[in-house]
């Protein structure tokens, strides 16, 4: 025992003013190269979607904080050392090359350009867009160049440019153009022909000719890298230099970039590596990237999250959280187990409990410098366990079975608050204002100070809270004095109690609280209260309902040491697997663990403070992390449709939403961008218009084959968890357009058709009912005609007279005659039910006929008939036709020996022609007039062609379309 003690003592002498000089470590960081590691790394730029483009001497690289891949440009086999990046407001790309070339992206594809002018032959070293639009691109020993009109301009030694490598440019808030060169900076203005230089040199208080970067703070002035004098502050409009004091005999070799954010300066050297400048505190503090012998870093820029990325050896592309995370390496893995509480007083000194005593540590002049204060009374085995500055910048200390102390940092001096507690068990101290609040196991102390209280020595006033019936326990973690001066006791065992205007309300398992062991408890900008459990995680409460933060909504562990508000309205949760930050309006969930190197978490009550800035600090075994909440950044992921394949082809997302119906094989690419930990990222898709729910995948990437004509909208969601409320959701609406038989304008279109034709039907088939009622009746008209030429007096009276000669002269004949009598009626009634006969079945009907008119008037009546009889077959014609027409000839000429009656029959052009030599009678037979009248209607029904009659002094000829078969 006396040995230990002994050793105690030694460590506090020492402790006493030991001088640490640290860097500052870099959590989180990860280092990356490309697939060919022996490629170098020329530039680095983040674009609109958060991607981080890499120039490098194997070209051009999309990096999404896992993968390198390559953007080709239009001429695939074209190798070239990519050395700037920029993209322009409408989100074009513009790439400059070593060689001096440019490409711009164009319709989505990444295209050599090749103005008019030409373009230079050296090394593109930035470029920028003024305000009218107009992109400017520097080289390094060429001058700078801008297009205006499309026309490209130059400005070089003939506008004033006293030097022609430029590294870096910026645009100040008049529109002036500010360029980095090895004469100082020059100070361009152009617009089309008219162009002007001023050039800002040591001569006019620049430090160093060579200036090797700049970069703008946003309010008017300029952050000037410098090759040998380290960097400046420059203000364009009073042109005032102003160097840092801590910059004076700079020795860390030449800046290479600096990178201006969140308030912090970012500088990367050639010999020192990486440098973060606090224009706050004037404080300049070195910051180990890889390992000590890694001393050039390159170029830096900053991710949506707020990592920097900056380039180490040419080669290596690094990341680290030093925007929003610092680790302080202020203690040894051997002290970090006598650590239970740190805080982190308005000076922004550093503090810990620690064996009988605690350490203040200092940053100054580069390096911390450690101090012990002993605590007198307290033994080995008395554990400090919370820390606490009141308003008197006083430091109270609370031990566990020693009670509180107060310490005067100034003097060194400490006294224990026998008024209050002597034997006590302090398990946290916390405050408000003139309010300072202790908890432990035997109860709660609620102190009010006094002005008398500036002295440490002055008695204290103080309320106990050790009653069980008022509190509910006397077991109490935390004391928590919100703004509407209400006092929580968070309990061991009996929930969460306020007190609020002397009356105490108990909230436990009956208000919905899983766990009522309460660890503490915070409250938030919008004065919500937050409390944590000792195994159901965290809940809110906004006065009316309690919500609960458990597994399901995304925390890492249910049992949380402590939480803390943050000056953004963050919730920040501390267990041992890391730290959760809750956004306090979304209720999204991002995480620092072991992704970004912290491990050892020290899940004490008292090992997580803020300070006056709204920064939060918990300790580590690897020392004090620091957490700065960041403005404007991300906490969750960046969800963004990476591509859209059609059959795996890549389609351009912007210009085709509408695919035809045969184009139905739809895959997508998708990420959701989370540099911090992009492994740790989880998916939920849908299509809509396929009834798809949420699908919840690790994947990257879904296809949809054979897909429906429709409207869909693929939509996609990422999470760092398998909460996806309030989330970044991207989405991807497309067409499947109906085959043209389905479409609205072709079934219209065919119903058009489609009634047209049943009404053509309709009027085609009464036009043709009407056409056969009348062929029926020209036919009947035909057919009595026929019959009533037959049967009528003279015809009969000449048939029997000539049968009775026959008779008389040669019975046989007669005979012959009576059946060719009796064949010519009996083919009148069966032909007269037919539309058409074939020329063959007409002629034999006329041939009859002729028979039975030859017995009349011998060889004087003749048939020529010069139609081959394989023709005959082919030709159709109306019934009795040829024998009307013969019958007609025969009524109106003289047949005798004298005058013969010659009927020729021939075809010609698609016509039957049929003609008689003219002998008119002296006595003319009345008729009706019907016989050709009928031919000529019946031919109207059945033919286009009309009949033609022709008749001529010698001739009567009538000509018959030839009919087709039907």
């Amino acid at each position: 025992m006396l040995q230990r003690k002994c050793f105690s003592i030694f460590c506090c002498i020492l402790f006493l003013f030991i001088s640490l000089q640290l860097y500052s470590q870099l959590p989180g960081y990860k280092s990356f190269t490309l697939e060919d590691n022996t490629a170098k790394i020329f530039s680095l730029f983040k674009n609109s979607d958060g991607y981080i483009l890499v120039g490098s001497s194997t070209g051009l690289y999309k990096f999404d904080g896992s993968r390198f891949r390559k953007i080709e440009t239009d001429k695939p086999g074209t190798s070239d050392t990519v050395t700037a990046i920029f993209q322009d407001n409408a989100k074009a790309l513009w790439i400059g090359y070593q060689s001096g070339r440019i490409a711009k992206t164009t319709a989505g594809k990444l295209q050599y350009i090749e103005p008019e002018e030409g373009l230079p032959k050296k090394r593109i070293t930035a470029f920028l867009q003024d305000r009218n639009n107009n992109i400017w691109f520097s080289t390094r020993g060429e001058g700078i160049y801008y297009f205006t009109n499309k026309r490209l301009h130059l400005i070089n030694e003939e506008n004033g440019l006293t030097d022609l490598n430029i590294y870096a440019m910026a645009m100040a808030g008049n529109g002036d153009v500010i360029a980095a060169t090895d004469q100082g900076l020059a100070v361009c203005s152009g617009n089309g022909l008219k162009k002007s230089v001023s050039m800002i040199d040591p001569s006019k208080g620049l430090p160093d000719y060579i200036v090797t970067s700049i970069v703008p703070d946003g309010n008017g002035n300029f952050w000037i890298g410098l090759q040998d004098k380290g960097f400046c502050l420059y203000n364009h409009s009073t042109k005032k230099i102003t160097v840092p004091s801590t910059v004076a005999g700079w020795n860390k070799g030449q800046v290479n970039a600096v990178y201006y954010t969140h308030g912090n300066v970012w500088i990367t050297t050639q010999d020192s590596g990486l440098i973060n400048y606090l224009p706050a505190t004037d404080q300049l503090i070195p910051v180990q990237v890889l390992s000590a012998q890694q001393k050039n870093a390159g170029n830096l820029i900053e991710d949506n999250q707020g990592n920097m990325w900056l380039i180490v050896d040419n080669n290596i592309l690094v990341r680290a959280s030093c925007n929003a995370l610092k680790l302080h390496q202020l203690y040894s893995d051997e002290f970090f187990v006598t650590v239970h509480t740190i805080l982190v007083d308005d000076e922004k000194n550093y503090w810990t409990g620690t064996d009988m005593a605690v350490v203040k540590y200092t940053y100054k002049d580069g390096r911390y410098i450690s101090k012990k204060y002993p605590v007198a009374g307290l033994d080995i085995k008395t554990d400090v366990t919370s820390l606490y500055q009141d308003q008197f910048r006083n430091i109270w200390i609370g031990t566990m079975g020693n009670g509180i102390y107060i310490l005067n940092p100034i003097t060194g001096q400490t006294r224990q608050l026998k008024e209050a507690v002597r034997s006590g068990s302090i398990l946290s101290i916390t405050g408000n204002g003139k309010t300072v609040c202790a908890a432990g196991l035997e109860g709660a102390l609620v102190f009010e100070l006094t002005p008398a209280n500036n002295t440490i020595n002055h008695e204290y006033t103080f309320t106990s809270y050790n009653n069980i019936q008022t509190i509910g326990s006397t077991y109490i973690y935390n004391v928590f004095k919100d703004s509407k001066q209400r006092v929580w006791f968070a309990t061991d065992g009996k929930g969460l109690t306020m007190l609020s205007n002397g009356v105490f309300t108990h909230y436990n398992e009956k208000n919905g609280i899983r766990d009522e062991h309460i660890y503490s408890v915070t409250e938030d900008q919008k004065g919500t209260i937050w409390f944590s459990t000792s195994s159901a995680g965290v809940y809110s409460f906004d006065g009316k309902t309690f919500t609960n933060y458990g597994l399901n909504e995304g925390l890492s562990s249910l049992s949380v040491s402590a939480i803390k508000a943050d000056k953004l309205g963050n919730i920040i949760v501390i267990h041992k697997e890391g730290i959760d930050i809750i956004n306090g309006t979304t209720g999204g969930l991002s995480y620092i663990n072991t992704s970004q190197g912290i491990s050892g978490i020290n899940d004490g009550l008292g090992a997580v403070c803020t300070d006056n800035d709204g920064n939060i600090f918990v300790g580590t075994k690897k020392g004090i992390l620091q957490y700065n909440p960041l403005e404007g950044i991300s906490t969750i992921p960046h969800t963004i449709i990476e591509s859209v394949q059609l059959f795996l082809n890549e389609i351009d997302t912007v210009a085709m939403h509408r695919f035809k119906y045969n184009e139905n094989n739809i895959s997508f690419d998708f990420t959701g961008i989370y540099f911090t930990s992009p492994d740790k990222v989880f998916y939920q898709y849908k299509l809509e218009g396929l009834d798809s729910p949420w699908q919840f995948t690790a994947d990257n990437s879904k296809s949809f084959p054979r897909l429906l004509p429709g409207k869909y909208v693929f939509r996609v969601r990422s999470s760092l968890n398998k909460n996806f409320n309030s989330v970044s959701e991207a989405a991807y609406a497309f067409e499947i357009a109906k085959p043209f038989w389905k479409t609205w304008w072709f079934i219209v279109g065919c119903s058009i058709v489609f009634i047209g034709l049943l009404y053509w039907y309709i009027k085609r088939r009464e036009a043709h009912l009407t056409h056969m009622e009348r062929l029926q009746g020209e036919k009947i008209k035909f057919e009595f005609e026929v019959l009533r030429n037959q049967v009528n007096p003279h015809f009969l009276f000449n048939s029997f007279n000539t049968l009775i000669s026959t008779i008389e002269d040669n019975p046989k004949n007669a005979v012959e005659y009576v059946e060719q009598l009796s064949d010519f009626f009996r083919n009148i009634v069966n032909y007269r039910d037919r539309d058409t006969i074939s020329l063959t079945e007409e002629i034999s009907l006329l041939q009859n006929y002729l028979y039975l008119q030859q017995k009349r008037y011998g060889n004087h009546l003749q048939l020529d008939i010069h139609i081959a009889g394989q023709d005959q077959e082919c030709i159709f014609l109306p019934p009795l036709t040829l024998q009307l027409l013969t019958e007609n000839a025969i009524k109106h000429n003289v047949v005798s020996k004298e005058a013969a009656l010659l009927i020729q029959i021939d075809t010609q052009d698609g016509y039957v022609i049929v003609q008689n030599n003219v002998n008119k009678k002296i006595n003319k037979e009345k008729g009706t007039g019907m016989g050709l009248q009928n031919i000529v209607s019946r031919y109207a029904l059945l033919s286009d062609k009309p009949v033609l009659i022709k008749p001529t002094h010698e001739n009567f000829m009538v000509s018959l379309p030839i009919l087709k078969h039907n």
